[in-house]
């Protein structure tokens, strides 16, 4: 936790020296600028450029004209507004600047492009990068001391995000909109990540709910397998709820200050805001799936190292006979396989270790069942630890421990885990909580299962991780805020 913090204080602080020196520079560099515009018709023969004053003054140092390109070098006089043109066959405005108090230069927009800008950019896409670099190392740390955990996903989310993120702040720049310009399409950047990924998000919204209904008729109507409908639907209506929120803004026949309409008015602003936040929590809502997905995708595939004593094969329900469901089977099946590479690869025996108890209707305990159909193929008996008190995920690894520290005499040994791969990265969470150091391998399953485990886990890293993301949630609408506040600064407050 004083880590965490520790590295938020450093973050703040590089923030602020970031806002200091760039302040210090501008400050210092900004009192002239060139302007350049290569999109002005030189074929009439520019001869004198004029400056209109409104309150503000500007001095013109140079002027010139080549090819297509007109660029003036300006000096600041007294603050104020000021339009530059060209005397010419007709005569139209170049570009609006304004002279801050403190002599700055700022093109377009009170918060536009001045000189110093580039440096103070270097130091916020460095600001960027750096954070987008201890995300991606703590995500590697944190990985590799816990295959297991959703802090993971949480992770991996935020830096997809941030990569995004930093991309839009790129274009900005590029485009010399100005401080104004970078906040602009910052908070445009989750917009156009939405709109990207809508047609996935519908594509997925569609076949989550095929997968869902076919779980239903498999396993039951009950709310746990609607998840993948209900996520579906919320990323759906997040995307699309910013334009119903802007239809019915602009139907709504209100007059003044609260009129949208009128782009001077504060409503249109704040419907910027409320748009711009809506699709920010719904684009990092997206990112987190998408680590989720990612990470479950990677638990699932992951091959433990060959170096195992023990491997325990999660139970769950056997038919009534005592044999093993399709489910079961593959499970004990992924762990056979698993002690034949190992034993191919390195030369090292494995005990297998069947873990679950007897249910109600069940005529054996699912370990036997599994020791049973370990036997028939193949496996020896004495290479067979049995645990068969089990009902749950975590008693199945909570018992087959002690069982094997009882076993082993010591608590020196390596251990694995098979099961379903929908259900590896859930099962290895659960096993590090309890304190063991295990790698899982998943068996093959259908998709239907897939999908709602996907939603679940992701449902779980929202619960789990709810108070980074409440922090990342108000970090989003506090960015959109500056941001709708510059422009309403700007184009309003400062304009008159």
């Amino acid at each position: 936790m004083f880590r965490k913090c520790r590295m938020r204080l450093f973050f703040l602080f590089a923030l602020f020296l970031i806002a200091v020196f760039g302040y210090i520079y501008i400050r210092a560099v900004g009192n002239e600028y060139t302007y350049v515009r290569n999109d002005i018709n030189t074929s009439f023969g520019i001869t004198d450029v004029m400056i209109e004053e409104e309150h503000g003054k500007i001095e013109i140092i140079s002027w010139e004209v080549n090819d297509k390109c007109f660029t003036a070098r300006l000096r600041s006089v007294a603050p104020g507004r000021v339009y530059l043109s060209f005397v010419a066959k007709e005569r139209p405005s170049i570009g609006v600047f304004y002279v801050h108090k403190n002599g700055v230069i700022t093109s377009e927009q009170f918060f536009g492009d001045c000189t110093g800008c580039q440096a103070v950019y270097a130091c916020i896409l460095i600001y960027l990068v750096l954070i987008l670099v201890y995300l991606f190392v703590k995500y590697i740390i944190l990985e590799k001391n816990n295959f297991y955990s959703y802090d993971n996903v949480l992770y991996l989310g935020l830096i997809i995000y941030a990569f995004f993120f930093i991309f839009a702040v790129i274009i900005g720049i590029c485009r010399k909109g100005g401080i104004y310009g970078v906040f602009l399409h910052a908070i445009g950047s989750s917009e156009y990540f939405v709109l990207v990924t809508f047609p996935l998000v519908i594509a997925t919204t569609f076949f989550v709910t095929m997968s869902n209904i076919k779980l239903i008729r498999k396993e039951g109507r009950t709310w746990k397998n609607m998840l993948g409908v209900f996520l579906g639907l919320v990323l759906g209506i997040g995307a699309v709820l910013p334009f119903i929120i802007g239809d019915a803004l602009h139907n709504m026949r209100i007059t003044g200050s609260f009129d949208v309409h009128n782009g001077r008015s504060i409503a249109h602003f704040f419907e910027i805001f409320l748009e711009s936040m809506i699709f920010s929590i719904d684009a990092y809502l997206e990112c987190i799936l998408l680590g989720t997905i990612i990470t479950g995708i990677k638990t699932a595939k992951h091959i433990p190292k060959f170096n195992k004593d023990f491997i325990i094969i999660n139970g769950c329900q056997i038919r009534k006979d005592g044999t093993l469901t399709p489910l079961l089977q593959a499970r004990v099946d992924r762990a056979i396989e698993f002690a034949k590479m190992q034993k191919d690869r390195v030369g090292r025996p494995i005990v297998f270790v069947p873990s679950g108890g007897k249910g109600t209707d069940e005529m054996i305990s699912e370990a036997e069942a599994m020791k049973r159909y370990l036997i028939s193929q193949g496996i020896e008996e004495k290479d067979i630890l049995a645990e068969t008190k089990s009902t749950t995920t975590e008693e199945n690894f909570k018992y087959s421990h002690e069982l094997i520290r009882k076993y082993h005499g010591s608590d020196f040994f390596n251990l694995a885990f098979s099961t379903t791969n929908y259900h590896v990265f859930r099962s290895g969470m659960l096993a590090h909580e309890l304190g063991m150091r295990i790698e899982g391998i998943g068996s093959k399953t259908k998709r239907y299962y897939w999908i709602n485990a996907f939603v679940r886990e992701y449902i779980a890293t929202i619960v789990k991780e709810k108070k980074t993301h409440i922090l990342v949630t108000a970090v989003l609408i506090l960015i959109n805020l500056i941001g709708s506040l510059l422009m309403y600064i700007s184009e309003v407050v400062l304009f008159r």
